[in-house]
């Protein structure tokens, strides 16, 4: 993140009257409308994306903090927004009305000499408020500060020994003083084009006088201990989420108003830093990121944030995704270790491998650009990588056939701690991901909100992994999905829970399984047979540990999972399974036990269906009572990535529309780019590559690549549905030879050193 540079300050603050707020179709800077969630009182809209937005290619942070020389060298290399700060923790950087300290270290002209020189340069003006902290304000209106602890004391803090203050709360008065500052900003600076907030989020629960005031108001409750077993606590939760996000509404009306063109580039929490992943209760909604022109991410590769796992490539994926597929940014971190934090002998070639996956994913790479000289020149290069292959990364979505859920409700609501939310949700998300990642197939990854059928109607397949928490309307536009021919693969506790994490007595989406939830598996004594009658009205932390067991499954060599490599994998034998299971009964006459699994350490256990399929109405269904998701991240076995591939691939009602055939770490994303007048296809293809991979201890491992290995002769063929007049490899131009075949069109990539992009011209079919 971009922190400004912390001085000392005492400081005065003003009253403000909250303007009221309506997010109407008649403002011109809302776009379309996104599914209701819990205490939404008018439909929600995303923000409509400025068009200068939209180009932005090369967000580079710290030109704040270089010479003119510098400046003018990062602008040469493709900056075209980078930061500049107006208010700190301690200090207003000009002469406001609001913040009366202004701060001693910045001279009186700084700020028109620099504004000036971001102009002639043509960078755009990002301005940086950490909206948290406010040692002026957190002194002077004590009844503003966050109350972190279910009381009524308000905290302080040695303002001498701290004078940055503490947390205040964004949910009250304070919100929308921190909206007249910005407002402030930029009615004086009108040159300003963005902001940027470092920690723009409310920290989970507040129990501030005006959080329980309204709290008391809109919930007629009481703001409960925090508490992710309790059902009130998420309720809560669900409340703060819409405050924080009408926060961001009315700073949107307010700015918009002054200035149409002006955005909010801002960071966000999602899974470039792992430990946002962990942060339950969450400190923002995921839903935010949509009332944000660009969300940017940081994207750590450290040990402590999986840096040698899936995750990374999922981060950027992800990051995209909350955005509905528009504009993202992500800014890879140079650090060779998260612990302690540095760039020791910290690899060139690493940077380029980290600002490509970015890219491969549809997130544009920001990046800081002041380097420790030893690393400038290369990062220049890299940057150089990133405006070759500009005219391909903007204006795009992804080419739609599968859709991976990640569902942010599922992570918090039913995830709950911090420490366990890896095994029992993410695991299932990232070990699915891991696996279409692996067999090459495009896969978009999309949210809770795009569980509607107007989203759901472009795509021919939809994976639910575990995706445990879906309200009453969720479940309706999957069941209709599905009976209107589209394709399904869920499994464990999807659709098990509501919106609140509240446990239901069974699967919403029973019918379209074909199979009822019956408890858990218990592999010390055997199969619960009935339903725990509490099960509807609680849940204990110790509910998802009481799934992990060790299991023996066999396939049905019948049936879709038996094809390819199943055959010599598996075959008809008994092979382990670790990882979590659910007890379900089959109430579909028709349905096929795929596979079963049975309690390895039990003599005699039953064997249990652990893979179902069925039809529903004109779709397929692949139901998983096994979670081979989850144990594909956790405790893999390759047949498991199989499993999940045919499971895909049986229940979509097309085949994938651009096959790869490449090794297992190729990353291939497909993209579709519709600008100046052509559309085309965009095969992203990423040489993931380590040579040094699991060599050290696997807890600690980094990925700090030195070298290259490159990838030969890999063959990408466009189904027959494309009519395609040219396709070429990118950045250089290169045209490759298309061949007819009965798949399609394919063309073969000579050789990949880290990335390259197959573009596929298309015929106007107009």
């Amino acid at each position: 993140m971009i922190r400004t540079t912390r001085f000392a300050l005492v400081l005065v603050a003003v009253s403000v009257t909250a303007p009221s707020f309506a997010q109407s179709p008649k403002d011109g800077i809302w776009d379309a409308t996104i599914m209701k969630q819990p205490f939404d009182t008018q439909p929600f809209r995303q923000i409509k994306i400025p068009a200068w937005v939209q180009e932005t290619i090369g967000c580079g942070y710290t030109l704040s903090v270089m010479d003119g020389k510098a400046r003018a060298n990062a602008a040469k290399h493709g900056v075209t927004i980078s930061e500049m700060g107006f208010v700190d923790p301690f200090y207003a950087y000009y002469d406001s009305k609001l913040l009366k300290k202004r701060s001693p270290h910045v001279p009186p002209d700084r700020l028109a000499k620099d504004i000036a020189e971001y102009k002639k340069l043509g960078v755009h003006i990002l301005g940086v408020y950490p909206p948290c902290l406010q040692g002026e304000v957190y002194e002077t209106r004590p009844e503003w500060r966050r109350i972190a602890t279910d009381t009524t004391e308000i905290p302080t803090i040695d303002m001498v020994k701290f004078p940055h203050g503490g947390m205040l709360c964004l949910l009250g008065p304070y919100g929308d003083f921190f909206i007249d500052v910005l407002a402030e900003i930029v009615t004086t600076f009108p040159d300003v084009d963005a902001f940027s907030f470092d920690g723009l989020h409310y920290g989970g629960v507040c129990y501030c006088k005006n959080c329980r005031d309204n709290y008391r108001k809109d919930a007629k409750a009481e703001i409960p201990r925090m508490d992710m077993n309790d059902p009130a606590f998420r309720r809560y939760q669900h409340w703060a989420d819409r405050k924080m996000e009408n926060l961001v509404q009315r700073m949107q009306t307010r700015l918009k108003g002054i200035k149409p063109s002006l955005a909010l580039v801002t960071w966000t929490t999602n899974a470039g830093r792992w430990g946002h992943f962990l942060s339950i209760p969450r400190n923002m909604p995921t839903r935010m990121n949509l009332l944000l022109d660009v969300p940017d991410q940081e994207f750590w590769l450290d040990e402590t944030n999986r840096g040698t796992t899936i995750v990374p490539a999922f981060a950027n994926a992800y990051i995209w995704a909350t955005t509905n597929h528009r504009v993202a940014f992500s800014e890879p971190y140079i650090l060779s270790h998260g612990n302690p934090y540095g760039k020791d002998s910290f690899p060139p070639q690493e940077i380029l491998r980290r600002m490509m996956l970015a890219l491969t994913y549809g997130a544009t790479p920001s990046i800081a650009v002041a380097q420790p000289t030893y690393l400038q020149q290369e990062l220049y290069d890299c940057m150089d990588q990133v405006q070759a292959r500009k005219p391909w990364l903007t204006h795009k979505s992804p080419e739609p056939w599968a859709a991976l859920v990640m569902s942010d409700n599922t992570r918090n609501f039913y995830g709950r701690s911090a420490g366990l939310v890896e095994e029992r949700y993410m695991a299932n998300v990232l070990g699915t991901f891991r696996a279409t990642v692996e067999e090459h197939l495009p896969v978009a990854v999309i949210n809770d909100w795009n569980l509607n059928s107007a989203d759901l109607s472009k795509y021919k397949v939809l994976i639910l992994p575990n995706t445990a928490c879906l309200d009453d309307a969720q479940t309706a536009a999957i069941d209709a999905f599905v009976r209107n021919g589209g394709g399904l693969v869920a499994s464990l506790d999807t659709s098990l829970f509501d919106e609140y994490g509240t446990p239901r007595n069974n699967f919403a989406l029973a019918d379209v399984f074909g199979a009822d939830y019956r408890g858990l598996i218990d592999a010390s004594g055997g199969a619960k047979e009935d339903l725990d009658i509490n099960f509807a009205k609680s849940i204990g932390p110790d509910y998802w540990e009481k799934r992990k067991n060790v299991f023996d499954f066999q396939q049905d060599t019948a049936s879709f999972l038996n094809r390819g490599k199943m055959k010599t994998y598996v075959g008809p034998d008994l092979v382990t399974f670790k990882g979590p299971a659910v007890k379900v009964a089959v109430k579909d006459a028709n349905a096929k036990i795929s596979g079963t699994i049975r309690a390895k350490s039990i003599a005699g256990a039953p064997a249990l269906p652990g893979v179902i399929s069925r039809s529903h109405g004109k779709g397929r269904v692949v139901y998983l009572a096994a979670g081979f998701d989850a144990a594909y991240y956790l405790y893999a076995y390759p047949y498991e990535r199989l499993i999940l591939r045919h499971a895909i691939e049986w229940a979509s009602p097309t085949p994938s529309p651009v096959q790869v055939e490449a090794p297992m770490c190729v990353h291939s994303p497909v993209m579709r780019q519709t600008k100046d007048g052509a559309d085309r296809l965009i095969v992203h293809l990423f040489n993931d590559l380590n040579t040094t991979a699991h060599h050290a201890l696997p807890n600690e491992d980094v990925p700090l690549r030195e070298e290259v290995v490159p990838i030969h002769d890999i063959r990408v063929t466009f189904g027959p549905q494309y009519k395609l007049r040219r396709v070429h490899l990118e950045p250089g131009g290169k045209d490759l030879e298309m061949k007819a075949t009965l798949a399609g069109t394919t063309v073969v990539v000579p050789k990949l050193d880290v990335h390259a992009m197959v573009v596929g011209e298309l015929e106007d079919e107009r």
